[in-house]
């Protein structure tokens, strides 16, 4: 027996005020309890509100208050949501899981592509030309170019709508947060120890940065593919 669209909408409005705010996580457990509850009905012989208690309490939340078990299903749905936070939880390690190990995989192909490497090159030769010239303009160059993919990221991903309140895209936005941390670590330490000089060695910190802007460019990379898997599960939400 297949749930009517409006026992779906039920389902789906009932996830969200039992605060499951992000979409994504909203659209899998749509799945898990459609899929569980037309199973109990069919296999249990029971009815759509039975089916849904039991698949509810299966998640780890109560369905008491603490007083009584004669508690209207209405109300027994939405005392307690504890076992979807636990959901959530998992969900946020998964999927930074699955982002790590997607950066780790494909970082060397990323790198070696001729996208990359043209682009890497350029940027080489436009730092080193004007460290002739000047050495701290060099630097700010570097420096720029660096971290222009993170800001990148927040362009490329605030107009999308598959973005909002969505937890695999919030995950993936904070790729490349290691590399930033170690680029505000590295330029407040580098800035403290030469604090005093009036020649800093500008050098160093250029080579720093053309270190991280491999990584931090791979992570902007990253974060269009993860964009374009959202679109598509996106589309499943809103048809």
């Amino acid at each position: 027996m297949k749930l009517t669209k409006e026992e779906i909408k039920f389902i789906d409005d009932y996830l969200i005020k039992n605060e499951v705010k992000y979409w994504d996580v909203r659209l899998e457990l749509l799945d898990h309890i459609v899929t569980a509850v037309e199973d109990k009905i069919i296999n249990d012989g029971i009815s759509f509100n039975e089916a849904l208690l039991e698949v509810h309490r299966g998640f780890g939340n109560r369905i008491d208050n603490g007083y009584s078990y004669n508690v209207d299903f209405n109300q027994a749905l939405y005392i307690d949501h504890k076992g979807f936070k636990k959901f959530t939880m998992k969900k946020q390690k998964e999927i930074g899981r699955k982002h790590r190990i997607f950066f780790r995989k494909t970082f060397l192909s990323f790198v070696c592509s001729k996208q990359f490497l043209f682009e890497f090159s350029a940027l080489s030769l436009l730092v080193y030309s004007i460290f002739q010239f000047n050495q701290k303009a060099a630097f700010g160059l570097a420096m720029i170019a660096s971290i222009l993919p993170e800001f990148v990221k927040l362009g490329i991903g605030a107009f999308e709508k598959a973005n909002r309140k969505s937890l695999n895209m919030q995950i993936a936005m904070t790729t490349g947060s290691l590399f930033m941390a170690l680029n505000y670590l590295f330029i407040g330490g580098f800035n403290s120890y030469y604090e005093d000089n009036i020649t800093k060695p500008f050098y160093i910190a250029i080579m720093i940065y053309m270190i991280l802007f491999p990584f931090l460019r791979h992570s902007l990379n990253c974060y269009r593919s993860a964009l374009m898997e959202n679109r598509k599960d996106y589309k499943l939400l809103t048809q």
